[in-house]
């Protein structure tokens, strides 16, 4: 059995026209570059005259072409006879002198062409290639306060036809329709930020509505390639819309500027949160992208006019229907929680320039929020605890901050206390409920911030409080040391997780109680180091027991040496010194340590 032959790949397009169609384009580049040949030269009602039957001539041939299914000369004729009768109309005289009188009459024709053969493209392409040409000339004779409405009316036409014509009906108009577009969207936009008070609201409604046009020509598929990416036009619909309807409300006064600040919020929000299936990604770029602009020119409006209690309030109401979103939508809130923390802690701050809130007030309101977001992100995913944990670090930054330009200590002692508890609440809920290896890790480098937070909270109280004991200073350190193992203290390394803690909290005291005359801390070093010997026993934790057992021996031996005279115990050290060296290098001999004493020179 012989294999199926391939079929043979298609020629290049010029060599797929067959000979009528080639005598039938060859006809009508010649009659219609004749015709604008004759109207150019001669004009008047001679050229009309001449023009005008040749393309009503033409016009009916084509529509018998059309009922006959004709399609390639039912197509070539219809463009002879637009392009004739075009050339007709520009040619001047007085019968057609009336600006764009003309050419809009002969848009009526041939939408009248298009209804008596419907089949041919040709003619809804005349009509609005026409009507557009009747726009142009009637241009010059509209007032500036309706130039926007035209241009935009034009457009929304446009998109009409690319949305409910014919494909190839569909891709001219919306290619026809860009330039239209574009000038109505700056003309329009400009109006809404700068012109007097009924035509800003007029644009920017214009300016919405050739937006939201746009976006819907996207259901059109056989547009797709004309359109670009998926969220480009919604993106850009959306943009320029919150831009003139923003601009439009900027003139009603700070309020006004708010609300519109705020119904961004919302409708970013609402969007995110409602639409589903093709309307979210149609939808929801274009609310988002309005959504932000709307919001971003408003807080840029509130900013440059330092308009800040407004600005506080705006941020307060911004971070209720983020939270809402946040509720709704779990895959949101990775975003949607940081966003909100932000604007409260912006909001708290933004209150503190027109004394709404004091910096003290504000700093503790902050904590609070540090608080809240903490609590709240320990019972989240993985992502949004880590994004809520990066949100409230800002908070409790800010808070910091306030309390030290006040200089506050005992205000910053406090902040710190409640941040590190908090900070290290959300460690152990964290390493309690883990799911991951990055909530381990979340959860120890957390166990580290809530110590130092703990220890830096201890030395500002110590250090206000003008106290001289060491111990103020290194039992704050040895306890945050203790914390930052988190539960190391339990499960890891004893050494590891508990000697440095230990030792921080005993080298100095012990020291001190050798070298000084002070028997209280010496008994509370006995004793302390007692506990955590009898401690390390008990549980089976070696750090502590040999801790303990080191700094109970290493007290009392220096005691008895501080208590002998000077000479004995200086034997005593040096002795001690001696005995350690010789059995270091009894073991380990180096370089003449091995060799006999006979074998000295």
């Amino acid at each position: 059995m012989g294999s199926q032959l391939a079929p043979a790949p298609l020629p290049p397009l010029p060599y797929r026209a067959r000979p009528p169609q080639v005598l039938l384009g060859v006809g009508a580049v010649l009659l219609v570059s004749a015709g604008a040949a004759v109207a150019s030269a001669y004009g008047g009602s001679l050229a009309r005259a001449l023009l005008l039957p040749l393309a009503a001539v033409a016009a009916g041939f084509a529509v018998r072409a059309a009922r006959a299914r004709l399609h390639s000369s039912e197509e070539v004729l219809a463009a002879s006879a637009t392009g004739l009768a075009v050339s007709a109309a520009g040619g001047g005289g007085s019968a057609f002198d009336d600006g764009g009188g003309a050419t809009a009459l002969l848009a009526v024709v041939f939408l009248v062409l298009h209804r008596a053969a419907p089949s041919t493209a040709t003619w809804p392409m005349a009509s609005w290639v026409a009507a557009q040409l009747a726009v142009l000339q009637f241009l010059d004779e509209v007032p500036d306060a309706l130039r926007t409405s035209a241009y935009l009316g034009v457009a929304l036409v446009g998109l009409d036809i690319a949305l409910f014509g014919r494909p190839v009906v569909a891709r001219l108009a919306l290619l026809t329709t860009v330039p239209w577009w574009v000038a109505g969207v700056v003309s329009g936009s400009t109006t809404a930020w700068t012109g007097p008070g009924a035509e800003r609201a007029l644009s920017a409604v214009l300016v919405v509505g050739a937006g939201l046009g746009l976006v819907v020509v996207r259901l059109r598929r056989v547009l797709d390639p004309l359109t670009g990416p998926p969220r480009a036009a919604p993106v850009l619909a959306g943009s320029v819309g919150g831009a003139a309807v923003t601009g439009a409300c900027s003139a009603l006064g700070t309020a006004a500027v708010t609300s519109t600040g705020y119904a961004g919020v919302l409708l970013a929000s609402v969007a995110a949160a409602v639409l589903t299936g093709w309307r979210r990604g149609l939808f929801l770029p274009l609310a988002l992208a309005a959504g932000t602009v709307m919001t971003a020119l408003s807080v840029g409006r509130l900013v440059a006019g330092q308009q800040w209690s407004a600005l506080s309030v705006l941020l307060v109401l911004t971070a209720v229907p983020t939270v809402w979103v946040a509720v709704r939508r779990p895959d949101d809130r990775p975003l949607a929680l940081p966003v909100a923390v932000g604007s409260l802690a912006g909001a708290a701050l933004l209150a503190v320039p027109d004394g709404v809130l004091s910096p003290t007030s504000a700093a503790v309101a902050l904590t609070a929020l540090y608080a809240a977001a903490m609590a709240a992100g320990a019972e989240l995913d993985t992502a949004s605890r880590r994004a809520t944990a990066v949100a409230a670090a800002v908070c409790g930054a800010a808070a910091i901050l306030l309390v030290v330009a006040r200089e506050r200590p005992w205000v910053l002692a406090a902040v710190l206390a409640v941040q590190g508890t908090c900070t290290l609440l959300w460690a152990w809920r964290t390493w309690t409920t883990r799911h991951t290896a990055d909530d381990a890790g979340m959860s120890r480098g957390a166990w580290r911030v809530g110590a130092a937070q703990l220890v830096a909270a201890a030395w500002v109280a110590a250090g206000s409080a003008d106290v001289g004991a060491v111990e103020w200073f290194s039992l704050p350190a040895a306890a945050g040391l203790l914390l930052a193992a988190g539960p190391g203290l339990l499960h890891g390394s004893s050494w590891a997780s508990w000697g440095p803690g230990l030792l921080v909290a005993a080298v100095p005291s012990t020291v001190l109680a050798v070298v000084g005359t002070d028997a209280p801390r010496t008994v509370a070093v006995l004793v302390a180091a007692a506990a955590v010997l009898v401690a390390g026993a008990r549980r089976a934790v070696r750090a502590p027991l040999q801790i303990g057992a080191g700094t109970a021996l290493a007290l009392a031996l220096g005691l008895s040496v501080r208590a002998l005279p000077w000479p004995v115990a200086t034997a005593l050290v040096v002795g001690g010194l001696l005995l350690a060296v010789g059995a270091r290098r009894e073991r380990r001999p180096v370089a003449g340590f091995a060799t006999r004493l006979a074998d000295l020179r």
